[in-house]
């Protein structure tokens, strides 16, 4: 009798498995490492130098969609895209911030618009230096796109970054911290692959002047 029940138990417990996994797939039974107690940033500053801060970030995100670089390259992003700037977070020291950056544009952009809805959204992640009087910032992804509604994106991303991104296992991310985490602002591989791109870009300012001949920048 007990050997029946157990089997019928696991047969159910089978039949509920692959319910879930066919209704929110693999992704529904990840178990996330959750940032510790101890390790919670809790980092925050006043009003006027949210605001401050706020202008200064959109200001160079507008530079970049005008040049197309960094997230922006594609021809999506134009004067029309209207900017979002959804969360600040700082390290301990203020020396350090990360952004998510969400933009608006018209679905008349899309290549097969949905007609129910007039905009749609795109969203990622910038990390960067703060010194008293400027901002510098970097793109390092990953990107939400094509989203119709702004609360969805806007869970996605933070979901991404405050729940998921300790257990990312692509590009070696196994180790690393979700970004409410304190050990995160001095440990992430995000600021070593960040200085190792500042000083990617510093010897190519420096090589365009010694020998302009040798560089070519894309139009």
């Amino acid at each position: 009798m007990k050997k029946v029940i157990i089997v019928i138990a696991t047969i159910s417990l089978g039949i509920l498995f692959f319910y879930f996994l066919r209704i929110y797939g693999w992704s529904g039974f990840r178990f996330y490492k959750t940032t510790p107690k101890e390790y919670i940033n809790k980092t925050n500053v006043n009003k006027s130098i949210y605001s401050s801060d706020s202008i200064k970030i959109a200001t160079q995100m507008h530079m970049l969609i005008e040049k197309h670089q960094e997230s922006f390259y594609s021809k999506e992003y134009d004067e029309s895209t209207q900017l979002i700037i959804d969360t600040i977070l700082y390290s301990p020291d203020y020396k350090k911030i990360a952004t998510f950056i969400i933009t608006r544009n018209s679905t008349s952009k899309q290549l097969m618009p949905d007609k129910n809805y007039s905009w749609y959204y795109n969203a990622t992640c910038y990390i960067g230096t703060k010194s008293q009087d400027s901002i510098s910032l970097n793109w390092i992804g990953p990107n939400y796109n094509n989203s119709y509604s702004l609360e969805e994106i806007t869970k996605n991303i933070r979901n991404y970054f405050f729940r998921e991104r300790a257990s990312d296992t692509s590009d070696h991310k196994a180790t690393d911290y979700n970004i409410d985490d304190i050990r995160y602002w001095k440990k992430s591989m995000d600021w070593k692959n960040l200085e190792y791109k500042k000083k990617m870009q510093k010897d190519f300012e420096e090589e365009k002047l010694k020998n302009p001949q040798n560089v070519y920048e894309p139009q």
